[in-house]
């Protein structure tokens, strides 16, 4: 029977590595590093403006918060020349798709009729009940809801 030995290669212990090199820092590299300077200096502009976008764009932030109270209050004022053309047959408010409207004087007498504020109430209660009817509703619950309140279901 033959015994086998160990290889003198595996028999020794593994030698302590040798210290890592730096590399030395070649054209390339400062090549490289100048591009990436130019690069970050030609994307400054934009990443200025991204991040104040962000800043109107992102649920909870303050520019958020400011976007949604310029559009509840644009479509309040909007959906109160319909509500203050119906109920209290003023003239509209605004010269859009219109032939007359109240122009700017009317404007200033508009701030003091009590019934303009009260259709800019109702405009704003209606607003409120939209939006509190479709903002964080699970889809499903809304579905229910919408199948509750059907009067009639058609037969396919």
């Amino acid at each position: 029977m033959k015994y086998l030995t160990p290889n003198k290669s595996n028999s020794q212990p593994n030698p302590e590595p040798s210290p890592q090199r730096e590399p030395k820092k070649g054209g390339s590299d400062y090549l490289e590093l100048l591009a990436r300077w130019i690069v970050a200096l030609i994307s400054l502009p934009v990443i200025f403006i991204s991040h104040i976008i962000a800043q109107f764009v992102t649920p909870g932030t303050p520019g958020y918060k400011l976007v949604g109270a310029i559009g509840f209050w644009i479509g309040t004022l909007l959906s109160t020349d319909s509500i203050w053309q119906v109920l209290f047959q003023g003239k509209p408010i605004f010269p859009w798709f219109e032939t007359e409207w109240i122009g700017w004087f009317g404007w200033l007498q508009l701030l003091f009729n009590p019934l303009f504020w009260i259709s800019f109430g109702i405009s704003a209660l209606v607003q409120v009940m939209e939006a509190r009817t479709l903002r964080g509703k699970d889809p499903q619950q809304a579905k229910n809801e919408f199948e509750e309140s059907k009067q009639y279901t058609l037969g396919s």
